[in-house]
């Protein structure tokens, strides 16, 4: 019985190890961010997005959340759908409609996770135009 007990523990534990992993060690992570922000929601959700700029156009992104699967999916596509895209392009691109369309849609008692992945990227985009603003100054 104990053996079962242990082996199941060992299991487990082996399991949250490797998620923590392959969660937290390989999912991008840009070093050095032209804009970047980090949004905690009214759920208790929070998200992060990351943008590099060249030639005034989304070189890349990283996204992060610790949600639900929609707030995942709705970061993400918020996030690739900035990509290759100027800052006036991605300032289109904040709205949760836009977002949850491109994701095909989500249960309506989860649209909340399209529109916090919208307004985060609004802000990681504000951080941008801000630290670009005051250089010029």
């Amino acid at each position: 019985m104990w053996l079962h007990l242990l082996t199941g523990a060992g299991v487990l534990i082996a399991v949250v190890v490797t998620w923590f992993l392959a969660y937290y060690w390989l999912t991008p992570y840009l070093k050095a961010p032209d804009g970047h922000a980090r949004v905690t929601g009214g759920c208790k959700d929070t998200m992060e997005i990351s943008l590099t700029f060249k030639n005034n156009r989304v070189a890349d992104t990283s996204y992060w959340t610790n949600g639900c699967v929609y707030s995942l999916n709705c970061v993400s596509a918020a996030a690739e759908l900035a990509k290759g895209k100027t800052p006036d392009e991605v300032l289109k691109l904040v709205d949760a409609d836009l977002i949850q369309n491109s994701i095909g849609g989500l249960p309506s008692d989860h649209m909340h996770c399209a529109t916090l992945a919208a307004v985060t990227l609004e802000k990681a985009l504000g951080n941008y135009v801000g630290k670009k603003t005051h250089k010029n100054y």
